[in-house]
């Protein structure tokens, strides 16, 4: 979610095209070989569009308060099933034991190494904290340091410009009062709300033991 302009400006919310990359990279053998083989394979091939399309994936979407280990879950699982003789998959940025500052900001995606390249792949959601508000999470100043970085390198773009292909905004009209219009009020009511109805499973992450 973000704000463009002052307080009074409309709030927008972000899709950053980061599911369409993952059932794009994971349907096809050269992860980022989209465009040559989506030209090269015919309408019966296990890569076709068409194919491509039957595939159902489940959301499994962690909820919870900041600090309380989401991240670090959902990077166990992912480490613990990824394949040795490959690369680790993009996991999420996990903060100090015990800490509270917000390691996610807004929603993330991440892909089970076991089914990710089934017909039934199963997707992680790693959702901000419940009490998160305008503390900037770690992930944040993560990303940031790293676009610096590419941004020096020079880099080539290409899985950003497909990412820009399928990103969008919408605007959030229901947002009108100050409350609704705060970024705790997205962290604590929008969020899970959105994974609520779209997750096939919901595991919320509790900060006590009990």
């Amino acid at each position: 979610m973000s704000r463009e302009g002052g307080d009074d400006t409309p709030l927008f919310f972000h899709d950053h095209g980061r599911y369409a990359e993952i059932m794009a990279t994971t349907a096809r053998p050269s992860a980022f070989r989209r465009q040559s083989i989506a030209e090269s394979v015919s309408p019966n091939s296990p890569n076709s569009p068409t194919t491509l399309a039957r595939r159902t994936p489940s959301l499994v979407s962690f909820v919870g308060q900041a600090g309380a280990g989401k991240s670090t879950l959902i990077k166990l699982l992912i480490l613990l099933k990824a394949p040795q003789a490959h690369t680790t998959p993009q996991c999420p940025v996990v903060g100090v034991s015990g800490g509270e500052v917000p390691t996610s900001e807004d929603v993330h995606l991440y892909f089970d190494p076991s089914t990710c390249l089934s017909d039934a792949p199963i997707l992680y959601a790693d959702c901000e904290g419940l009490d998160g508000g305008e503390r900037e999470p770690l992930a944040a100043a993560f990303r940031r340091k790293r676009n610096s970085v590419e941004a020096e390198r020079g880099s080539d773009g290409e899985t950003s410009s497909f990412r820009t292909q399928y990103s969008s905004k919408r605007e959030l009209q229901w947002a009108k009062s100050q409350t609704e219009r705060t970024r705790h009020f997205a962290v604590s009511r929008f969020y899970p709300r959105l994974l609520f109805t779209f997750s096939d499973v919901v595991i919320f992450v509790h900060r006590n033991p009990r």
